[in-house]
């Protein structure tokens, strides 16, 4: 058994952080409104399904792990860069066909200030690789980070008479924010 809550002494309020926040997580699916939908010379009408999960506040501020980043984002315009400067590429390549007035050093100056757009587009394109590979590590690093993390979380208790949460062993109420950043810092994501 706990401890009472530190600022008000009481115990019928408390619950287990992980009690907390898993119990302010809704799950719901229904039918949605009528829809009409013009087929030929009638119209159907159909009902859509909704589905989804409603979270609480004292849920949401209990969270103990980093949001998700998504870096398909970072990759895909990487891809797209590459294919640019590959289009870029191709410019060097048929001024070679006619020769310049002035000889073999226009035709290298030439080839050198048409292909600088290329080689800034793969340029922008390795930085997007490198953010993308930076981004990896990131998520590996709080993976790693997790159960530690998770053991700190499970240590707490949610008075929601106070709304702050404390650990047995200590006579001290925190906000939500304070403990989520203890258990970040316990986890090696709170950077």
């Amino acid at each position: 058994m706990t401890e009472p809550c530190p600022s008000c002494g009481l115990l019928d309020r408390v619950q287990h952080v992980p009690a907390a926040y898993h119990g302010g997580h809704s799950f719901y699916r229904g039918q949605g409104p009528a829809v009409a939908i013009p087929a030929g010379d009638s119209v159907v009408y159909t009902n859509s399904q909704v589905s989804g999960v409603s979270v609480t506040a004292v849920a949401r501020a209990l969270d103990p792990f980093p949001p998700p980043r998504r870096g398909g984002g970072l990759l895909a315009a990487a891809i797209v860069l590459a294919l640019a400067g590959s289009c870029f590429l191709l410019l060097p390549f048929s001024a070679f066909d006619d020769p310049p007035p002035g000889g073999a050093a226009t035709k290298v100056l030439g080839a050198a200030v048409i292909s600088l757009p290329s080689v800034c587009v793969y340029g922008a394109a390795g930085v997007l690789v490198w953010l993308y590979v930076r981004r990896l590590r990131e998520h590996r690093r709080q993976r790693r980070g997790v159960p530690a993390a998770q053991q700190v979380w499970e240590q707490g208790w949610f008075c929601h008479r106070c709304g702050g949460v404390y650990f047995a062993d200590t006579g001290r109420l925190l906000t939500p924010a304070h403990f989520r950043q203890l258990v970040a810092r316990a986890g090696g994501y709170d950077r």
